[in-house]
């Protein structure tokens, strides 16, 4: 008897609703913790000089308060708009992905867009109120603009895969696949 590949798939036996799912990596994008450090470093930079200028409390409930509103308007468009449950979802509290994220696959255009609209709506919520308080709206712009970038940076850097691809959101690195 033949021990291959081949035989064991054939003497396996399949249910006619199971699924096999085939992922071929497309692109790995592994998280370096220098730049990890550096990044914290640099909130921890300008909660300092906020610090200075004796108005470090918007920066601090916006490093509290943001990623609980991106949270909310994820939770918003899934429930809503999808019309899904958050099964697949859960709190992270690292970088690039602090804040609300799949835990399965998710489609890299979905995903795209779905953080896309989080980022301009917070801005606008943001700018809503600017005319009470400009100087506080700034600091909450600046938290909101350092919880984005390196989300921005990576889907910028998966741009091209965006029709076919898959998302997989680790610890230490985000990979896309394509089915």
């Amino acid at each position: 008897m033949k021990w291959t590949r081949e035989a064991i798939v054939n003497k396996q036996e399949f249910s006619k609703e199971s699924t096999v799912y085939h992922y071929r990596l497309l692109k790995r994008i592994h998280y370096s913790t220098i730049l990890n450090l550096i990044y914290w470093g640099i909130l921890i930079s300008m909660l300092a000089w906020e610090l200075i200028l004796l108005r470090p409390y918007t920066m601090l409930l916006g490093i509290a308060f943001l990623p609980l509103l991106h949270a909310l308007l994820i939770f918003l468009h899934i429930t809503l708009k999808e019309k899904r449950q958050l099964t697949h979802w859960q709190f992270r509290f690292h970088l690039p992905w602090l804040g609300l994220a799949p835990t399965n696959h998710i489609g890299l255009r979905r995903f795209s867009g779905l953080q896309m609209q989080v980022f301009w709506v917070t801005i606008m919520i943001i700018g809503c109120f600017y005319p009470w308080a400009p100087r506080d709206m700034v600091s909450l712009l600046c938290v909101h603009l350092w919880i984005f970038l390196p989300r921005l940076y990576i889907l910028l850097r998966l741009k091209k895969h965006a029709s076919k691809g898959f998302i997989k959101l680790n610890d230490k690195d985000t990979s896309c696949y394509s089915q």
